[in-house]
């Protein structure tokens, strides 16, 4: 009896390559979960503090663009080993770090590495499977990290209550180690088409996301008017302006900076974009504030945060059912509807179903987002709308991480004045818990907002019907035949 291409496939691999995914987002609420104890470890500033989960998403997001395309130039094999390398040394190196300061660039590390184990770990599998199994693959792929965000809060609050922070870092450092001496056995090497790597587009869209989020976490300590924070924001909005430009010119582009201009893959990249700044933020913010307010302990922080990612995990389930009956408009609105109620509700009450319904409104969008980002461009340019979409997924999870964090630090500071900085590293909050409360309050609503101004925006741009702009170089009947 022959075998099945099925059964000829390197599934070996794709475990590797997924168990390898799945620790990046225990890494992020791990990180996230233990800022407030490396904070009150080491006595330091908000800003600080902040650093070991901003630094981690910062990186992760920024260097994504770079390391996919080197994956492809160097060889995909040699960057995912040296990507877990890199993410479980930098784990070692803040488990045992004796400053803050080595926490904080030991987190800025393992994000790169992090950006390079998921970048080279899609083209593994892209390269290894056939076309037949690719789909299977990349499900399994996206359902390893969807587990990974849904457990992490588990995860992480359990070590944490246990053996403390830096037992959380060496850990997870560990299973990266296990990975790395096994992916040698059942990776192999291969390659992209020859091309130059975008070193001027990836280095100024680095240094200029670099450059805000710096700005965006440093306003907490030093406020808006300080020179550095200013000139942070001038030198990161010129640099991405700058990157927009250079993009536009160059022979071989990281992205096609034009997918922006058309209006159905726009309203796709504001969906996470607008997620980012409840569901994603609120896995920052939310574990001090518990710990300040409710007294919560690390244990008890890990499952309040895990009623926001379970659902993360099992909508998408039941709402690959109901993009059967629905459009694709229609659930992606009903994301950002569902994050809305359950921020608002959050600003009136800590409700355990108003954390869930936020985890709800970003469990929904996952069915549909990354088949929506892909098919409403041609066919040709589905592969860079993808680097794109997630690359402006992950910049909006960056970027929303630290706006809300500096909201939340600024609101409170002029409530309460230098004892926001204890607050926001977990220091029992005592008479000061209803300001504290008023704040996130106040960042809440205004997620809330956001969150239905958003889903107005994209019912409209989704609703467009008009024929989207085609590739100047398409002959017209390609362009007649994309539309059909």
């Amino acid at each position: 009896m022959t075998a099945s291409p099925t059964a000829r496939e390197p599934w070996p691999v794709a475990v590797v390559v997924c168990l390898a995914a799945s620790l990046l987002p225990i890494s992020l609420t791990g990180g996230a979960l233990a800022a407030p104890e490396v904070g009150s470890h080491f006595d330091s500033g908000v800003a600080a503090s902040q650093w070991v989960a901003n630094g981690y998403m910062l990186t992760f997001a920024a260097f994504m663009a770079v390391t996919g395309s080197a994956a492809d130039r160097v060889g995909r094999r040699l960057m995912f080993l040296g990507g877990l390398a890199t993410f479980a040394g930098a784990g070692l190196v803040a488990a045992t770090a004796p400053s803050i300061l080595v926490v904080d660039l030991a987190r800025v590390l393992a994000g790169a590495g992090a950006a390079t184990v998921m970048t080279s770990g899609s083209a593994v599998l892209a390269d290894a499977f056939s076309e037949r199994s690719r789909g299977r693959v990349f499900a399994l792929l996206g359902t390893s990290i969807g587990l990974g965000l849904a457990i992490g809060p588990l995860i992480g609050g359990a070590l944490i209550a246990v053996g403390g922070w830096r037992t959380l870092f060496a850990v997870i450092a560990g299973a990266a180690t296990v990975l790395l001496l096994v992916s040698p056995l059942v990776v192999r090497e291969s390659r992209g088409p020859a091309g130059p790597v975008d070193w001027p587009g990836g280095l100024t869209f680095t240094a200029g996301l670099s450059a805000l989020i710096f700005a965006l976490v440093e306003v907490q300590q030093r406020g808006w008017t300080d020179p550095l924070v200013l000139g942070a924001v001038v030198a990161g909005v010129a640099l991405l302006g700058l990157f927009g430009a250079v993009e536009r010119r160059a022979a071989e582009p990281l992205f096609d900076v034009s997918l922006l201009a058309v209006p159905r893959f726009l309203a796709v990249c504001v969906v996470p974009t607008v997620l980012a700044f409840g569901f994603v933020a609120l896995l920052v913010v939310l574990p001090p504030y518990l710990e300040s307010v409710e007294g919560a302990d690390s244990g008890e922080i890990g499952l309040t945060v895990a009623l926001m990612t379970i659902p993360a995990l099992v909508v998408p389930v039941f709402a690959g059912v109901l993009a059967q009956r629905l459009a694709a408009r229609t659930i992606l609105v009903l994301s950002l509807l569902a994050q809305a109620l359950g921020a608002g509700w959050m600003a009136t009450g800590f409700h355990p179903v108003a954390v869930a319904l936020v985890g709800v409104g970003f469990g929904l969008s996952l069915a549909v987002l990354d088949g929506t980002a892909v098919s409403v461009v041609e066919p040709a340019r589905s592969g860079m709308a993808a680097g794109l979409f997630n690359t402006v997924r992950l910049t909006g999870e960056a970027v929303g991480i630290a706006a809300v964090g500096a909201a939340l630090s600024t609101l409170l500071n002029s409530r309460v004045g230098d004892a926001s900085t204890d607050l926001l590293q977990g220091e029992a909050a005592g008479g000061l818990a209803a300001d504290y409360s008023g704040a996130l309050g106040v960042v809440l609503w205004t997620v809330a907002g956001l969150s239905l101004a958003g889903a107005a925006y994209v019912w409209r741009l989704l609703s467009r019907t008009e024929p989207e702009p085609e590739p100047a170089a398409e002959p017209a009947a390609k362009t007649e035949e994309a539309h059909v």
